[in-house]
């Protein structure tokens, strides 16, 4: 298989190795010394994480399925020739792990229409799998940082074919793509409106989490601080029950004393 996608890359116009970036607009360069990455860098005004995490969380497995299966294909009205290019691939399955969420996507792609769904406890082994949060992986796939210094960091971890997921990132890196646009297009003529209030929503909800994380650190804080009250407390009665058996064994031996003589 790793023959097969070197093989795909080089035919690909202009491949180039891990590292190297080729579409306009996306992230370049290898991992400089001594990278920092921010949390701004991966969570973009420009995405709803937040409120996307939230919709991960409590949909419904069968209507995310629907909705990831309508956001594939929407993507791949957007980009044919991307599309083109993942149906010459060898079939490949590849499991995308959020650790974000208590969920998991299954990535097919290769001698056909690639397909995106909830990863099942009976799927067939995957030949690679890609671990990160929702933040990392989307920042990945739409190029905002440099896909080396995500695996420097182990902000993302493959493991498995990772011939696999190299050919896929360096597919992808010809392509700008904001997966927010292609959400957005799924409601037609009302694009604009979802699009406008999906970042709306996510502003309020981060104002809302700021002013909640102090109200919560305090709270926090106070917590400790009642539990470091107990414990101290219990500490002092072990202390005074100490200092009572130090005083009754010692009312003992002098009387042992006092026998004696």
């Amino acid at each position: 298989m790793l023959r097969a996608f070197q093989h795909l890359a080089a035919g690909t116009p202009e491949a180039r190795p891990v590292g190297a970036h080729d579409a306009p607009g996306r992230a370049t360069g290898g991992v400089a010394a001594g990278v920092v990455l921010r949390e701004s860098d991966m969570e973009e005004a420009e995405f709803p994480t937040i409120l996307a995490r939230g919709l991960i969380a409590a949909t419904p497995s069968p209507l995310l399925d629907l909705g990831a299966a309508a956001l594939l294909r929407k993507m791949g009205r957007s980009h044919p020739d991307l599309f083109q290019v993942l149906a010459e691939f060898p079939r490949t399955v590849i499991r995308i792990e959020l650790t974000d969420l208590p969920r998991s996507f299954s990535l097919q792609f290769g001698d056909g229409a690639p397909s995106l769904k909830l990863a099942g406890a009976n799927d067939a082994p995957a030949d690679a799998s890609v671990k990160g949060s929702l933040a990392a992986l989307l920042a990945l796939l739409e190029g905002r940082i440099d896909s080396d210094a995500l695996f420097f960091t182990r902000e993302i971890v493959i493991a498995g074919d990772t011939s696999a997921v190299v050919a896929l990132r360096n597919v992808l890196d010809r392509e700008i793509i904001s997966v927010l646009d292609e959400a957005s297009s799924l409601f037609g003529p009302l694009r604009r409106f979802a699009r406008a209030g999906a970042l709306s929503w996510e502003r309020r909800i981060e104002r809302l989490r700021d002013v909640l994380l102090p109200v919560r650190a305090a709270s926090d804080g106070l917590a400790q601080a009642e539990r470091d009250a107990a414990e101290n407390q219990d500490l002092r009665a072990e202390i005074e029950a100490l200092k009572t058996r130090l005083s009754k064994l010692e009312a003992r031996q002098r009387r042992k004393e006092g026998q004696a003589a």
